[in-house]
């Protein structure tokens, strides 16, 4: 990326990226991890040009599979869905960031995914959020 049309020397931020996703206030990263079956997560802001990418933290729990959804980014944090409980499992979970896109805690587990996401924005209220979740019933359900 360059605002000067390329007159300042490239900068070598990351390697070994193999997918960025970009959106007005963060950029990810995905790089393949050494054991090839999950990804490394990388994010930069705004606030530091986007120059600054460094590995985002996870619960010790959070399983990286090798995909990640970057679900929204319009409220000053991130909400992203990792399919970790497997790639044949309908289920993955919701993670929250603080304002950075680096830090991440659990939001919601098991959520539902069929096609995309079962997560949605309610836009006629700022920062409200609807999202399918599974929650085993038990035998005795009234």
């Amino acid at each position: 990326m360059s605002d000067d049309l390329f007159k300042t020397p490239a900068v070598l931020l990351l390697e070994a990226g193999n997918t960025i996703i970009k959106t007005p206030q963060y950029m990810f990263v995905a790089a393949s991890h050494t054991d090839e079956k999950h990804v490394r997560i990388y994010s930069s802001n705004a606030n530091s040009g986007f120059k600054a990418v460094k590995s985002v933290r996870l619960p010790t729990d959070a399983v990286l599979s090798n995909t990640f959804t970057v679900l929204d980014t319009t409220e000053s944090q991130v909400f992203l869905f990792i399919e970790n409980h497997g790639l044949t499992s309908p289920f993955g979970n919701l993670y929250i960031s603080g304002e950075e896109g680096r830090s991440f805690v659990l939001s919601i587990d098991n959520v539902i995914k069929g096609e995309a996401v079962d997560f949605e924005k309610v836009h006629s209220l700022d920062g409200t959020y609807i999202v399918n979740k599974y929650t085993k019933g038990t035998k005795n359900d009234n």
